[in-house]
């Protein structure tokens, strides 16, 4: 599996756990790096991922913003 699926996968069981909670936002890009030790290209890809996939919604210039999964 490739690192950012991993990201994926883990990020979006902290969403569907209700670890990170519906509207607030996600840790940031930098963060998400240190956390995970990983390039800013494999953080964004799992980021894109999420979004593409209705988990979080990106918001230029604030962050990615959990959604609510009802």
């Amino acid at each position: 599996m490739a690192k950012y699926q991993e990201i994926y996968y883990r990020l979006r069981s902290r969403i569907v756990n209700k670890e990170i909670k519906a509207n607030t936002y996600l840790p940031s890009e930098m963060d998400l790096m240190k956390e995970f030790d990983a390039s800013r290209d494999t953080i964004r890809k799992a980021l894109n991922l999420l979004a593409s996939n209705g988990y979080i919604h990106k918001e230029k210039g604030k962050g990615s913003l959990a959604m609510s999964l009802s």
